[in-house]
């Protein structure tokens, strides 16, 4: 039953008692008293319902003696009563507490009140019951209706965060995957050296540079280096002489180094795959890689000189370096040198270490993309954690995502990443028990971690915990993550719409950014923010009716909430009880629009 048709009928009173004349007038007169709210319907902003309450007396009316009490009440669909603040008037002789109404010029009163919204109050009724008290006789008015409904459009916060990198964070609420660490190709390279004697480039394994373990062992492990990575990059052998000879000699002597370590190379490298595919039974051919050789001659070692004569404990180091940068062309330096060898017979111990050559070998374990996505399906253990995790970015499928980080959380459980990620997946289906106990153990293992923070906290605004998102989002900020647009979201929803507009400036095509529109009546750009939403949910089609209302444009109101309506059944139930679409409620086309 309409309110209106309630509140509208004149009930005797059952229990008035008057005393004189005075306050058998006022219940008699009492349609002349004229009540309004304000705003009507009731709308709620940050959880709250602010109104503001009037009423008019006429003149000659209100007992000078009188004491009125005006009890303003919430009543619901289910028949729940809820008393707001009492009102209180007096007359103009009255004691006691209240506003004065004059008995000759009548008078008004107002009054603010505020109480926390209920969904219950979306199709309420306000209305007041009134006692008037004269002496020791008093009277009970009959109740008067002030408005019903409640707008609550400020509810509609929603939250439905999409899933990316933190990079992607930039324009609505996203739960973040945590970085995979994975850069692409990563480049290891294996040195060894090969030393030589005075003035010769031919290989002599008796050389004692060439005889200690650290040197044996390096070039010892150049193959298997070699035949571990999928691709050989290249080899760089680079020929070097001591600059203690003829400078002509010492470059060829350079060049002729580089070479015979290159034939070295090759007939150990034929060895070493003959030996593996005897072992392998499988043809050489069938093992041998490509290489690619580059040979340099450097000539003299100069810059080696003079770093191993600097780092050399001869007392008159710095002297003889100071000698022979003083020199003005090569062939000085060289006699320099030669003199010193006269005079210092540690230097001896330094020229060895240049004759030689540096066999650099430059692997890369460059995995295709297609290639990482196979092995993370067939054989995750085969993969890093970085690989395994980044493969995971590779497809857009969610359910194979899961399976990355669920086998990424088996193989590595005390890395946080693996725990993160399925978290991400697990709130994005919904499934808000199983993302909170994994990110409570991403946490536990990488506290005060920015990008587990948030998506905590966007955990929380799915759940509306305000306070609990909030405090989250703070401390992911203090980590470092900005938190711009979901504390915007929460100051929406705290009614402080300007701070949330000026948050969300960076925002462009989203639901909550075109809300605080709504809310703060740029409905142009509302309208202007959800068209450009590519892929529209059912609450951005039910938010642009509710802009089609405001603004009276009925075609789009119908429209919108047809496609609302088909997205998402409940919503012809709210329709049906929204304030926002009162005036349309008895239309064809509103009929037909939520059927």
């Amino acid at each position: 039953m309409k309110a209106i048709k309630i509140f509208s009928i004149i009930l005797f009173s059952s229990a008035v008692i008057f005393s004189g004349c005075g306050l058998k007038k006022m219940v008699k007169k009492q349609s002349q008293v004229t009540y309004s709210v304000t705003p009507n319907p009731l709308e709620a902003h940050g959880g709250k319902m602010t109104m503001e309450i009037k009423g008019s007396y006429p003149q000659k009316y209100f007992h000078k003696k009188a004491n009125v009490t005006i009890t303003p009440f919430i009543k619901t669909d289910d028949g729940k009563k809820v008393d707001l603040q009492p009102i209180k008037l007096k007359g103009e002789k009255a004691t006691g507490d209240g506003q004065t109404i004059s008995f000759k010029n009548g008078g008004s009163f107002s009054s603010s009140q505020t109480v926390d919204y209920n969904p219950s109050y979306a199709t309420c009724i306000l209305a007041g019951t009134s006692v008037a008290n004269l002496k020791t006789k008093s009277a009970t008015f009959d109740e008067v209706y002030f408005g019903e409904g409640t707008i609550a459009t400020s509810e509609r916060v929603t939250t439905n965060p999409n899933l990316g990198y933190k990079k992607d964070a930039t324009n609505g609420s996203y739960l973040v995957f945590a970085d995979h660490g994975y850069t692409g190709k990563q480049i290891a390279t294996k040195v060894g050296l090969i030393y030589y004697e005075l003035n010769k480039d031919n290989l002599n394994w008796n050389v004692p540079l060439n005889k200690t373990e650290e040197s044996k062992q390096a070039l010892k492990e150049l193959m298997p280096f070699m035949d571990k990575y999928p691709e050989i990059i290249g080899i760089d052998i680079t020929g070097w002489a001591s600059p203690e000879g003829e400078l002509d000699r010492n470059q060829e002597l350079s060049g002729n180094r580089s070479k015979t370590a290159q034939g070295w190379f090759e007939k150990e490298y034929d060895k070493y795959i003959k030996d593996r595919a005897k072992a392998e039974k499988v043809k050489p051919a069938d093992l041998k890689k490509d290489i690619k050789f580059t040979l340099e001659d450097k000539g003299e070692d100069w810059d080696g000189f003079l770093s191993a004569m600097s780092a050399s404990s001869i007392k008159e180091k710095d002297q003889i370096i100071n000698v022979i940068r003083s020199q003005a062309d090569r062939d000085q330096r060289q006699q320099q040198i030669r003199n010193m060898i006269a005079i210092y017979n540690e230097i001896d111990n330094i020229l060895p270490d240049l004759r030689r050559a540096i066999i650099k070998i430059s692997c890369t374990d460059a995995k295709t993309d297609e290639e990482i996505a196979r092995l993370s399906s067939e054989h995750p253990d085969s993969l890093s954690l970085p690989e395994l995790l980044y493969s995971a970015s590779l497809t857009s499928d969610v359910k194979t995502k899961a399976t990355v980080f669920e086998s990424a959380m088996k193989l590595f459980p005390d890395d946080y990443r693996a725990y993160n990620d399925l978290g991400c997946i697990k709130a994005y289906e919904k499934d808000k028990d199983g993302a909170k106990q994994l990110f409570d153990k991403a946490n536990s293992l990488s506290p005060n971690n920015g990008v587990i923070l948030n998506n905590i906290g966007v955990l929380a605004l799915m759940n509306k915990d305000y306070e609990a998102a909030k405090q989250a989002f703070e401390e992911s900020e203090k980590a470092g993550f900005s938190q711009s647009y979901n504390n915007g979201v929460l100051d929406v929803k705290n009614g402080d719409y300007a701070a949330a507009a000026s948050k969300m400036a960076s925002t462009k095509c989203d639901y909550n950014l075109a809300l605080n529109q709504v809310l703060s009546k740029n409905y142009t750009g509302a309208k202007s923010t959800l068209d450009c939403i590519t892929d529209k949910t059912a609450d951005d089609y039910y938010l642009l009716a509710i802009v089609a209302a405001r603004t009276s444009n009925e075609s789009d109101i119908y429209k919108n909430l047809k496609e609302a309506c088909s997205m998402n059944a409940t919503y012809k139930i709210q329709a049906a009880k929204d304030m926002e679409f009162k005036k349309y409620k008895d239309n064809s086309g509103f009929k037909d629009a939520i059927k």
